[in-house]
């Protein structure tokens, strides 16, 4: 391929992704949508790009990819919001992957005719949502601030369970049996010791980041630190991006920990903020980043046979219709119809389940290629299904309210929360 072809069009391609936000603006069409399109039309169907044409670089981008979205979007989340939101996160994320995994290992096993414990991996390994995809999607939309929290954690925990869950079905496979035990001790290992390696340098690198300022260009050696952290938690073999967030957010909120009495009181040693120019600057490179992403999602989808992609698609559409169930149950109370509405539609596979599904065709397991042709199905019609969700909801906020009509026992009643959409109350006749 001619390199002057391609140096021009990753510049048109941002061109394009910042017309594909103000065409949101417009239609509600999400670019990350588009962008998977142009991925689509770029690989499987026209062949102009075919994926073993990155190689190794492939894998390397999509996982500094997800590194800079995380640690961002750590960045944006305060501890307010973390500690009301948390129980309601952890349920919800539980929930929506315990079923989620369910629903895809029994078509799995029913229609797409696998082993069950072929099923197990297939299912635990599109059982989250992807924070590379549900991330930008969400800031598109104008939903609330607790929302939003609880799909970041979401996405990120579920990233997580995917990961640990998925690899110990994959070594199950290989050996012939499954180890609960090593599965949730995996688990636990994963998440907790991850996360405190991520409050420790997180809390480092905020006390430290006064003086690396003094150094010339040094905007960019956050992100180098990030780098470094993530490389060192995968390496010692635990979860890289919950250790990447949780240092996005010690650093988002030095502010906070600054001003602790308690923090105060041990430690003489003061953190400083990121200013508003670093901040701008990591959200740039976090646009760049998205950008090229998506069009290689789209790139590296691989049509099978049409029977695996309507099992994919009877599976995205269960996963959705369920969701809503789990919503209603674990969201906190508070959250108007239009939050509550986008917790339940948005449950887009992406990164993980890509990357693992082609890992036991690459391993020459049984049944490698109908496990890999399920997990891009549903990752594709995931994808595309909560965009268009996201559409028709943009268009009429009242489209998928019924699913939330219910008694309180508060003082809030329905009234009120149908002028949460529409102050001017002409909403109420529709209830």
């Amino acid at each position: 391929m001619d390199i002057s072809f391609v140096v021009i069009f990753l510049g048109l391609l941002i061109f394009f992704a910042h017309l594909f936000n103000e065409f949101f603006n417009k239609t509600k069409i999400p670019n990350v949508l588009l962008l998977l399109l142009i991925g689509i039309i770029l690989g499987p169907v026209s062949g102009i790009v075919r994926p073993d044409y990155f190689g190794q670089v492939g894998r390397i981008f999509t996982t500094i990819t997800l590194i800079v979205i995380l640690f961002e979007s750590g960045i944006s989340l305060k501890f307010a919001e973390l500690r009301r939101n948390i129980g309601s996160a952890t349920f919800i994320t539980l929930f929506n992957f315990i079923g989620s995994s369910v629903i895809a290992a029994l078509l799995a096993t029913t229609l797409g005719r696998l082993d069950w414990i072929s099923s197990l991996f297939l299912g635990a390994i599109v059982g989250g949502t992807s924070s590379a995809v549900v991330i930008p999607m969400v800031r598109q939309l104008n939903i609330g601030e607790k929302s939003q929290v609880i799909l970041y954690l979401e996405s990120v925990l579920s990233d997580v369970l995917c990961l640990v869950v998925g690899l110990a079905f994959l070594e199950g496979m290989m050996e012939g049996e499954i180890k609960i035990g090593g599965v949730f001790s995996g688990m636990w290992k994963s998440f907790l010791f991850a996360a405190i390696l991520g409050v420790l340098a997180g809390t480092i690198w905020s006390v430290l980041l006064k003086n690396i300022r003094s150094i010339k260009n040094s905007m960019f050696t956050s992100l180098a630190f990030v780098f470094i952290l993530y490389g060192f938690v995968e390496g010692i073999g635990y979860n890289g991006g919950i250790a990447t967030l949780m240092f996005g957010i010690m650093l988002g909120n030095s502010e906070t920990i600054n001003s602790n009495k308690f923090f105060r009181k041990i430690f003489i040693i003061t953190t400083t903020n990121l200013t508003e120019n670093e901040r701008n600057f990591f959200g740039e490179i976090v646009f760049i980043m998205q950008t090229y992403f998506f069009v290689y999602v789209g790139i590296n989808i691989q049509f099978g046979n049409l029977w695996t992609y309507l099992i994919g698609l009877m599976a995205v559409a269960i996963i959705i219709i369920y969701r809503p169930l789990v919503t209603k149950l674990f969201a906190p109370r508070g959250l108007d119809l239009r939050d509550l509405t986008t917790l339940s539609i948005m449950a887009p596979k992406g990164l993980v389940p890509a990357v693992l599904a082609s890992i036991p065709l690459q391993l020459g397991i049984v049944n490698g290629e109908r496990i890999q042709d399920l997990g891009y199905s549903i990752v594709l019609f995931s994808i595309i299904i909560s965009s268009f969700l996201v559409i028709a909801y943009n268009n009429d906020p009242l489209i998928f309210t019924r699913v939330y009509k219910r008694k309180r026992p508060d003082a809030e009643n329905e009234t009120s929360i149908s002028k949460k959409i529409d102050p001017e109350g002409d909403i109420n006749d529709n209830w």
